[in-house]
């Protein structure tokens, strides 16, 4: 399943999800601690400390009572301060059986009623239970002793009744203890909360730093991996090491893509340069026997101007004089014959240059598109390369967003450090779980760093390829520039051909029409005159058509030479490169 996941998706899923975990850990660490305190609070102040203030409440009430009944019994106050007296005893009686019953409610209401004492394994319920007996008692028999006082009767203070407060007063006593036990009982239980979740929140750090790592080891070495075979394939290609065979399976991400594209590129590269030397050979042989045509037909040029001129020459002769006519009629018919043969020549010449020519073209047209493939490729690739790098961008920017996240967690860990540092001894706790958070936010701006760390290789190492992608792309492109400039020499000498193989048309019926007249010359004396002039005139267009075509067969020559150099320079190219 991760093998069908892009790059890009595995590198956001590697940050996300220890960030979402972290994330959990927080919120479930602070929660358990608020939960924690809001059980400590209610336990300790809404239980046991409300409860013992109303213990303690009622238990000076009992003792005030006890007070006032001591001082009625005593006989020693008058009937204002005796009224007075037996009012407060009542009304402290009444607060502290009040007091009591608002205790026990509150505790039955927390379900604190059966919290047994250590010693003595009375309950709550039947230490309250006990006190309204016994303190209902002494109440009883002090009011009863205190109305025998109004009766003139005397009282004193009777052990047996004060016997029965003490016994009241002890369960009091009994139930404050078991408050205090159950306040110190809660506090060890909510201590050994807080160690357990602290081991469950190490241990749950520890499995996500062991997964962040395993995993990022994993994907950053594939990473390497790939960057490193196409840093080698690239480097041998610059070298014009062509040899390189593609791979028979590529992974479906980013990475396997660039791969393939790589090796296809490679791949076409090389099948160009080996169709670019084949046609250079093919070019240079044709060239060389261009040029070797192009002399032929220049020295056969050069001899029929040579034999024009001596007809010439002839002709006036025959004019000046019509004893030489039939002489001269018989050189001109020995040279006329001469430049039928010469142009024949040259007319086979002329066209096996053409068809060479006319090759040569179709090769050159077929190179220039395989090396317009070879551009189509290196744009290709070039924009898979930025595509990497804008990735490479946008995980720099969550990595970067990441830091920011665990320096803002950092602030929030010390502010809980000042207020647990406040809080004094029921703070530390939760002052060591903010230490804790502080150096989880601390590993993550070191993860962080490490992995924009990674990143700036990974774009150091794209820069690389994409550099080694342009020195490609030059070389194609001075390929192509070559391409188009032997092409533009065959246009010329595709041209030229052409209008030597006219005008050798031209000079051979010139000369088949010369060959005539000298047969009518020789058959008829008669008009010798006149077939002079015509012949004198007919042999200056064939000296001047000759003249020309010697002009043609140089410029033939000269563009064969120019052909040579360019197919020379484009062996130099094609040289460098290494298909096997």
């Amino acid at each position: 399943m991760a093998k069908g996941l892009s790059i890009r998706v595995r590198l956001i899923l590697l940050l996300l999800v220890p960030s979402i975990l972290y994330l959990g850990t927080s919120i479930y660490l602070m929660e358990q601690n608020k939960s924690n305190t809001r059980a400590l609070a209610s336990s300790l102040y809404e239980t046991t400390d409300k409860s013992t203030s109303l213990i303690l409440n009622g238990d000076r009430d009992m003792y005030q009572a006890l007070v006032a009944y001591q001082l009625l019994v005593s006989g020693t106050l008058n009937a204002e301060d005796t009224a007075k007296q037996l009012k407060a005893m009542k009304e402290n009686i009444e607060q502290a059986n009040t007091r009591v019953e608002q205790a026990a409610s509150i505790l039955k209401t927390k379900n604190l009623h059966q919290v047994a004492h250590a010693e003595t394994k009375l309950t709550i319920e039947q230490n309250v239970a006990g006190f309204h007996t016994s303190f209902d008692q002494w109440a009883k028999e002090a009011d009863a002793v205190v109305q025998s006082l109004g009766k003139g009767k005397n009282a004193s203070n009777d052990p047996k009744l004060m016997a029965t407060f003490e016994k009241g007063r002890e369960g009091m006593n009994q139930i404050g203890e078991i408050l205090d036990a159950y306040a110190n009982a809660s506090i060890d239980q909510i201590e050994d909360q807080n160690r357990k979740t602290e081991q469950t929140v190490y241990a749950s750090v520890a499995l996500i730093v062991l997964l962040l790592a395993v995993s990022g080891w994993m994907i950053i070495r594939k990473i390497m991996r790939t960057v490193r075979s196409i840093m080698r394939v690239t480097s041998e290609v610059a070298a014009g090491d062509l040899r390189h065979e593609p791979g028979n399976k590529y992974a479906t991400d980013e990475l396997g893509k660039i791969t393939e594209s790589v090796d296809t590129m490679v791949m076409k590269i090389k099948g160009l340069i080996a169709v670019i030397a084949t046609n250079t050979q093919f070019v240079h042989d044709a060239s060389i026997e261009l040029s070797d045509s192009s002399r032929e037909s220049a020295t056969a040029a050069e001899h029929v101007a040579t034999n024009i001129q001596d007809m010439t020459h002839d002709v006036e002769i025959q004019v000046r004089s019509s004893e030489e006519t039939s002489r001269t009629i018989e050189e001109m018919a020995i040279g006329i014959q001469r430049v039928a043969e010469n142009s024949s020549v040259m007319a086979d010449h002329s066209s096996l240059t053409s068809r060479h020519a006319e090759l040569g073209n179709e090769l050159l047209e077929k190179l220039q598109q395989q090396i317009a493939s070879i551009l189509k490729s290196v744009d290709q690739l070039s924009q898979t390369v930025s595509s990497l790098t804008r990735k490479s961008d946008e995980i720099g920017l969550i990595a970067s967003s990441i830091t920011s996240f665990a320096n803002q967690t950092n602030l929030l860990s010390l502010n809980a450090s000042i207020e647990a540092a406040r809080a004094g001894e029921h703070g530390r706790g939760f002052h060591v779980v903010a230490n804790e958070i502080r150096k989880l936010a601390s590993q993550s701006i070191a993860s962080a760093d490490s992995i924009n760390q990674l990143i700036h290789q990974t774009r150091v190492e794209i820069a690389s390829v994409s550099e080694s992608m342009q020195v490609t792309k030059q070389e194609a492109g001075t390929g192509s520039a070559m391409m188009q400039e032997v092409n533009q020499s065959f246009h010329t000498i595709m041209a030229s051909v052409t209008h030597i193989v006219t005008q050798i048309h031209e000079t051979s019926a010139i000369t088949e029409q010369m060959s005539a007249s000298s047969q009518e010359i020789s058959a008829t004396m008669d008009h010798a005159a006149a077939s002079s002039s015509q012949i004198l005139i007919k042999s200056q267009n064939v000296a001047a058509a000759t003249e020309e075509q010697l002009a043609m067969m140089q410029n033939i020559a000269a563009a064969s030479e120019q052909l040579r150099s360019v197919v020379n320079t484009l062996n130099e190219s094609v040289a460098y490169f290494k298909i096997a």
